[in-house]
Order: C-alpha cells, then sequence, then structure tokens
C-alpha cells in the first residue's frame, strides 16, 4: 500500500509541519528584529497602517533602513495589537503564512505533477525542510515568507487559469511583502516557453497589468534600489556576480544535504571567473542546465523547475548585497527543488515499487523535521544563536560581534570583551566594535582602557561612507565623555567638537560639548549649543535644564527661570529641574513659589544644593 494515497494527505501536508515548528513559539526577537519590531514606534498602533503604503521610512526605527514592505508593517502592527512584544502571535502568524505557502506547493505539485501522491511529498519536504528553519523563526524574515506565498499563489492561479485580475492581485501583494516578487513575471514566461500550450501572445493582457504593475513598483522604489544597486554597493559587481556562481553550488548542497546551517556563513568573496572554486561552481551550474535542456522533450518538468529556482534567487544574488549568502533567500527555491524531488519520487515509482518509493520519501521527510526541530532550538536565543554561528564559522568576524553583544546584554562583560577583540582580529575596520569595548570598559571603570578602546577605532582609515561618518563621531563622543569623567575637561571639549563636525544634528551631542563649555566658564558658546540641541528637540526636559543653567552663568535670571520651568513642565518627575528652579525663583525673590519647587524636589529624590 502507497501511504502516500491515504486521503489523509492533505491533513498530514499541514499538520506534520505545524508539530515540527512547535518547539519554536518561544523563541525571542534577534538581530534586525530590533528595529524592524521592537524599538519600531510605527508598529504600536493600528492608526498606522495607511501611512506604510506611502511612507517607507516606517519601516524601522532607522530612517537610513527605509523599505517599501507595507503589507510586513501591516502583519507586525497587527502582531503587536494582538500580543505586544510577547513573541507567540508573531511565531503563529509566521506559522500560519509557511502552512499557507505548504498549501500551495501541494496544489501546484498537483497541476505540475499530475499525481496527488508525489504533490504531497513535495509539498511536506517544503514543510519541514531545515533550510525555511530560518525564515519561520526569525520574524524579521517573515517578508521572505509572506512574499514567497504571494508567489506561489500568483504561479498556481497562473496554472489554473484564473485570468490577469487574479494573478495580478497575487503579484501586488507580493511586491507590498518584498521587492523579490519582481521575479514572479518571469518565472510564467518560462513556463510558457518550456509548455507552449498556451502562447506569450494569448497571455498579453496579464503580461500587460504585470508590466504596468512593475514599472509603478519600480519607479515607486528606485531611490531604494539605486541606493543598493548604483549608489554604494557594498563590493563590485565582479565580486558580486562570481561569488553568486558559487553561492549557487552551496545552495545546492544545502537543499541536498542540510548539514552545518547557520545564521551566517563562512563564504568568501571570489573576484573572477579564475578563482578554482568559482569556476568549478560555473561548469556545474552549466552542466545543469545543459542536462535540463537536453532531456527537456521528455522530462520538460526539470528544466521549468531548474529555471523557476534560479530565477527565484536572481534578485538576491544581483544586488550586491552586506551578506553573501543566506538561508531564507533560498524560500521560493526550496519549494522549486521540493516539486523536482515529487517528480524524481513519481518517475521512480513509475519504474518500481511505488509504495516502496514512497516509504522511502516519508523517511527522508521524517529526517528532515527532525533535523528542524532540533535546529529550531538554536534560535531560543541570543547567546544560542550566535555561539552556534561561532562555532560554525570561526573565521567570520560578525557572529563574534553579535556574540558579543547579546553575552553584554546577559551581563558577562568580560566575556563581550573578550569576544569583541576577537572579533575585530577578524575585521578591524567594523568601528561600532570599538564604540562597544569603549563603553563596557568605561561600565566597569577601567576609564584608561575606555580610552584606548577609543583611540584604536579612531586610527582605523575612514572610507568616507556615511554609515561610518556616525561611527566615527560614536568614537569621538565616547572619548569626550571619559575626557569628561577624567575631570580632563579640555580634552572632552576637542572630542565632542571633533564628533559635533561629523554628526552636527544630534541634540545629545551638541548638550554634552554645551555642557564642557559651561565647565570651562565659555557659557555664551555652551547657550548656543543648547539652543541647536533645542532646535532638534524642543520637548527634550534634559536640554530646557541645560539652556537655564547657561542662562544663569549669564545672570539672565528671567530666562533661565521660564527654562527651568519649561523642563519641570515637560517632566513634572525631573527632580534637578524643581531644584534649579526653587534656586532662581529664591533670587528672584519669589520665597513662596521657591518653596513649592524645594518641596517637590525634595519629594522626588535628595535635595540639589547649590547653584544650577
Amino acid at each position: 500500500m502507497n501511504p502516500l494515497r491515504s486521503r489523509y494527505l492533505p491533513l498530514l501536508v499541514l499538520v506534520l509541519p505545524f508539530a515540527v515548528y512547535l518547539n519554536s513559539w518561544q523563541n525571542p526577537f534577534h538581530y534586525d528584529d530590533r528595529h524592524a519590531i521592537v524599538d519600531n514606534p510605527h508598529i504600536r498602533t493600528l492608526a498606522e497602517l495607511p501611512a506604510y503604503f506611502v511612507d517607507p521610512t516606517l519601516f524601522s526605527a532607522k530612517p537610513e533602513y527605509a523599505m517599501y514592505r507595507p503589507l510586513l508593517l501591516c502583519s507586525f502592527a497587527l502582531n503587536h495589537a494582538i500580543s505586544g512584544y510577547e513573541v507567540w502571535s508573531y511565531h503563529l502568524f509566521n506559522l500560519g503564512l509557511h502552512l499557507w505557502a505548504v498549501w500551495l506547493v501541494f496544489r501546484i505539485g498537483e497541476v505540475l505533477l499530475a499525481d496527488r501522491a508525489w504533490a504531497g511529498l513535495a509539498a511536506l519536504v517544503f514543510g519541514v525542510h531545515p533550510i525555511n528553519s530560518e525564515a519561520v523563526n526569525y520574524l524579521s524574515s517573515r517578508s521572505e515568507v509572506l512574499a514567497g506565498a504571494c508567489f506561489l499563489w500568483g504561479l498556481l492561479l497562473f496554472l489554473r487559469q484564473r485570468g490577469e485580475a487574479w494573478v495580478g492581485g497575487a503579484y501586488l501583494a507580493g511586491l507590498l511583502s518584498k521587492s523579490t516578487v519582481i521575479a514572479l513575471p518571469a518565472v510564467l514566461a518560462c513556463y510558457q516557453w518550456v509548455f507552449p500550450g498556451r502562447s506569450l501572445r494569448e497571455e498579453k493582457r496579464l503580461y500587460l497589468v504585470l508590466g504596468v504593475l512593475s514599472l509603478g513598483y519600480v519607479v515607486g522604489v528606485w531611490k531604494f534600489l539605486q541606493r543598493a544597486a548604483l549608489g554604494a554597493p557594498v563590493r563590485s559587481y565582479s565580486e558580486q556576480w562570481w561569488s553568486q556562481v558559487k553561492g549557487l553550488v552551496f545552495y545546492i548542497k544545502l537543499l541536498l544535504w542540510p548539514s552545518g546551517l547557520n545564521v551566517d556563513h563562512q563564504f568568501q568573496v571570489s573576484e573572477t571567473l579564475f578563482d578554482p572554486f568559482a569556476a568549478s561552481a560555473f561548469a556545474l551550474v552549466l552542466s545543469l542546465l545543459f542536462l535540463a535542456f537536453y532531456h527537456r522533450r521528455r522530462h520538460p518538468l526539470p528544466l521549468f523547475l531548474l529555471f523557476f529556482g534560479l530565477i527565484a534567487l536572481a534578485p538576491a544574488s544581483l544586488v550586491p548585497l552586506h551578506v553573501l549568502v543566506n538561508e531564507h533567500r533560498l524560500y521560493l527555491s526550496s519549494a522549486a527543488f521540493a516539486l523536482a524531488l515529487g517528480y524524481g519520487a513519481g518517475q521512480l515509482a513509475r519504474r518500481g515499487w511505488p509504495p516502496g518509493v514512497a516509504w522511502a520519501g516519508l523517511a527522508v521527510v521524517a529526517g528532515l523535521g527532525i533535523a528542524t526541530f532540533e535546529r529550531n532550538q538554536v534560535w531560543q536565543s541570543e547567546l544560542s544563536l550566535w555561539g552556534d554561528a561561532v562555532a560554525r564559522a570561526p573565521d567570520m568576524a560578525r557572529p563574534r560581534f553579535q556574540l558579543a553583544e547579546a553575552q553584554a546584554s546577559a551581563g558577562n562583560r568580560a566575556a563581550a570583551i573578550q569576544t569583541m577583540e576577537q572579533g575585530l582580529q577578524r575585521d578591524q575596520s567594523f568601528l561600532v566594535g570599538y564604540v562597544r569595548l569603549g563603553q563596557w570598559w568605561q561600565d566597569q571603570g577601567r576609564l584608561a582602557e575606555a580610552v584606548a578602546a577609543y583611540e584604536r577605532g579612531l586610527k582605523v582609515l575612514p572610507q568616507d561612507l556615511p554609515q561610518q561618518q556616525l561611527q566615527r563621531a560614536g568614537l569621538w563622543t565616547g572619548l569626550g565623555e571619559v575626557r569628561r569623567l577624567q575631570e580632563d575637561w579640555e580634552g572632552s571639549l576637542q572630542a565632542y567638537q571633533q564628533a559635533l563636525a561629523l554628526a552636527p544634528d544630534q541634540a545629545d551631542l551638541c548638550n554634552n560639548t554645551g555642557n564642557v563649555l559651561q565647565e570651562l566658564g565659555r557659557p555664551a558658546e555652551a547657550l548656543a549649543l543648547h539652543q541647536r540641541a533645542l532646535e532638534l528637540d524642543p520637548a527634550d526636559s534634559r536640554t530646557w535644564v541645560n539652556l537655564g543653567s547657561a542662562h544663569f552663568a549669564l545672570k539672565d535670571l528671567e530666562a533661565a527661570r521660564q527654562a527651568f520651568a519649561r523642563a519641570v513642565e515637560l517632566d513634572p518627575r525631573f527632580a534637578l529641574a524643581w531644584s534649579n528652579l526653587a534656586v532662581v525663583q529664591e533670587q528672584l525673590g519669589e520665597r513662596e513659589a521657591a518653596a513649592h519647587s524645594r518641596q517637590q524636589a525634595a519629594q522626588l529624590g535628595p535635595a540639589f544644593r547649590g547653584q544650577p
């Protein structure tokens, strides 16, 4: 008996992947989840939903990370409305999307394989394959799952000839989730080329709709595409393309034998085709294409699925991205792989004993499911995730940087410092690493070591990138803070001024520089900087206190009183502001008001004595 002929097969297709991911529901936020979800104020209210479709900067707490993914943001906002920052609803949503994609693979398999049993095997392989554990566990990778499901939905609608409105709607939903879905029209055209029963001319209305949607999307997000592809690519295009050719073989290996999975693989750049690894990979890819093309008349489906997998990978492969290879990029390609596996199993079954092939296929599914269940456990904490990454990629710097941050968050500063130093040995240009080292030494009261860390970072040659300019400002800011703690006011001022030259629009930096100027007896210069900070952040009560202190030093008591009064209006629990206000009111002869202000300060904390 063929177990895949069971009437319960559709239920198994959904239940088994659900069971495999049961141990992932409490896995925490990771990595990019911080800026995209945890720190992103824009997802904390459903009232922002319409704005997601017109303002890409709402994608992140950091405007420089702006991306146009409004449907993704809508899903995050819905999760926040349901469970705040409790992760269960986020994981449930991710898993629900994955199960939808699994069901779509099953239905696509029924059309392409013309056999429900092997379509079910393909869906099971896709559903439990550990290569997809990153996309399901890593909440920020929901974009991959959501976009992938929309892509598969559009393909299924096309195969069932549901018309341009339905296919176009699925395509638009995918584009509003992630730009990689722009490959869908190419996959549909490829299908019609391999299976010429439906000509491109007959589908001209469909391709017109898809073309208009593609053009509108590209025009709308052009500045973001230009920034990644043309503005300041992280590597040259020759390095990118030859590295990705090598990456294709690496991906094939992970699909066939998913051992050594890692959130950050040890993968090196190839600069030219003459790199022996790139050349060998290029030859292998060409061989696969040749074999699929050679057998296209008897077996056209493998050729289509090969093109499907390659085209789905193309958007993330052609544009230089920071990470060379990523497991979640294989989400759609793994669907093509699973369908190819189902096709191969069906061909073997026709030539031999179908139950034997079915049981062997289910054994493969069981092995993949166990591997995924175990892989989920790696995502249980930042320490386990990045500790695993360091163990699997010991020569990579980035996993060590992330592990150091996790160790510091766990309170183990000594281990964090050691791990960060190991990372900097592998990548001395990581300026944020020196900033972190300085902060950690400073927190331990080791000011000399903190100064040494900041100064090491400042010796790294700049690459004139905007992001690195801000990082250098962070180094100068840290050095200024340590010099202030050492009461080296001149040294602190010089460091803060260097930072201010690199980042003139940071309110905190303006305030810090102004405070040092006040310590040096230069209140007029300090006043100008506090006024600048106020322009940048008029609702910051600390800035109003600093402004009041500068006015007080300049003997403008009325202006000082107004500034301190504004500070306590903004923050009624700001004890220092009340205490300073009391001093000024006393000198202005407002004894009753001064007594009230002193009483407020005393209720909030220890009394502050002396002048502001």
